[in-house]
């Protein structure tokens, strides 16, 4: 377990110092974000906390021949790009052959691997959150009309009853959408190429802006898709259920693949 946990400790220290500048780019791009909001749309007006998270994570509406896109969802493509680009520096760096040599397994090596991408995944989710916190003075509020006027919401509801899928919302169906989406590019990765399963990984969030499936994962990462914000929305369990059934599936597939692939 220790050497387990070591190699989990490599990947994300190789992860941070090749990615910094990434990482830099990621917490600019929710800086940026927040101001907007606050300048550009609300005028200075008070913004929560809520606000400014929801904005980050709420994706499009659907978008099809009847209803032309009204915006370009730079935020959730942001996501996609770094999430989908670490991912592959995880998989594929300078330090790959002292991990294998260390791991002394491949099955080792490649769960060490899908463990540091869903930690990379954690702390991105996180960061924008405290960031967006930080903007809302500590302030966890929601301002129904901002969701309704601004974000283009079918329906706002803000009650206790909802609080804890509110929390799936916003947070475990993000996490596990982009990990689910991680881990299908890491089956690729390994099976083909690691650009193979980065141009894979781009199609399924880009695929998931112009269709509402629940098996798409990348659905799971617009909060503005789930039934609580859109008639008709999808329920954000079933959402949490099939990406859990999709990240099962692939890491069965990349123990296989492991166990007959030369990996040095």
């Amino acid at each position: 377990m220790k050497k387990y946990n070591k190699l989990i400790i490599y990947n994300l220290k190789c992860s941070f110092r090749n990615n910094i500048f990434i990482y830099l780019l990621f917490v600019v791009l929710i800086l940026l974000s927040c101001i907007y909001l606050k300048n550009g749309v609300m005028h200075g007006k008070s913004v929560g906390a809520g606000d400014y998270y929801f904005n980050i994570i709420k994706g499009v509406e659907k978008i099809d021949s009847n209803n032309k896109l009204k915006e370009i969802p730079f935020i959730y493509l942001g996501f996609a790009i770094f999430i989908s680009y670490i991912t592959g520096q995880i998989l594929e760096n300078e330090c790959n052959k002292i991990f294998i040599i260390y791991a002394g397994t491949r099955k080792k090596w490649i769960l060490s691997k899908i463990t540091a991408i869903f930690i990379n995944i954690v702390f991105m989710y996180m960061t924008a959150a405290i960031i967006c916190f930080m903007s809302g003075k500590r302030k966890i509020t929601f301002n129904s009309e901002l969701f309704e006027k601004y974000f283009g919401t079918d329906y706002f509801i803000q009650n206790n009853e909802n609080k804890f899928l509110y929390i799936l919302v916003f947070f475990a169906a993000p996490i596990i959408a982009s990990f689910a989406i991680s881990m299908v590019q890491t089956l690729f990765s390994l099976a083909v190429k690691n650009v193979a399963g980065f141009i894979i990984s781009m199609i399924i969030y880009i695929i998931s802006i112009f269709d509402i499936n629940i098996f798409l994962p990348g659905n799971g990462c617009m909060a503005q898709r789930s039934s609580l914000f859109m008639e008709n929305g999808l329920s954000v369990s079933q959402v949490i259920i099939i990406d859990i059934i999709i990240i099962v599936i692939t890491l069965i597939i990349q123990l296989k693949i492991i166990s007959v692939k030369d990996i040095l």
